[in-house]
């Protein structure tokens, strides 16, 4: 008879350790917001976390397919390259259905560059020593805020 008690008391031994761990790697996967930064932490401090994500505003250097890079618009030597999420295969057809977002986001990207106009971009870290990914940009135009995310 005193076996009973034992193994229910095992058995919540194990569900209590069981959620403990649940709780835990729940912790670690928290969501965490977007933080404004400036540009020049930034550039000093890039990723050094994954999961970081933040916003800062900047003018374009160059943009391309695959990179824009940020500068604060009066030191070239100052720069950060911040990775754009790949196309997927019906976006690279172009030309078929229309521009596709990326086409479209590279275009107004280099339109924002030729005019100096200052970007806000979204973006977040994937590992330590990798460039930030973009998730999103933002400009005023017209005193109207225009966004496009990838």
């Amino acid at each position: 008879m005193l076996v009973a008690p034992a193994i229910a008391e095992q058995r919540m031994s194990r569900l209590v350790l069981l959620l403990l761990v649940f709780v835990v790697a729940c912790s670690g996967t928290s969501y965490r917001p977007v933080q404004e930064a400036q540009l020049d932490r930034v550039i000093s401090d890039a990723c050094k976390r994954k999961g970081d994500r933040f916003s800062v505003d900047a003018q374009i250097n160059s943009a391309s397919r695959e990179t824009v890079v940020l500068w604060d618009g009066y030191d070239g030597s100052r720069t950060i390259a911040v990775r754009l999420p790949a196309q997927a295969v019906v976006s690279k057809l172009g030309g078929v259905f229309g521009k596709s977002r990326y086409e479209l986001a590279l275009e107004r990207l280099n339109e924002l560059r030729q005019r100096g106009d200052t970007v806000t971009f979204t973006m977040r870290c994937e590992g330590p020593g990798q460039a930030p990914m973009a998730d999103r940009f933002s400009y005023f135009e017209q005193g109207r805020r225009v966004q496009f995310e990838f």
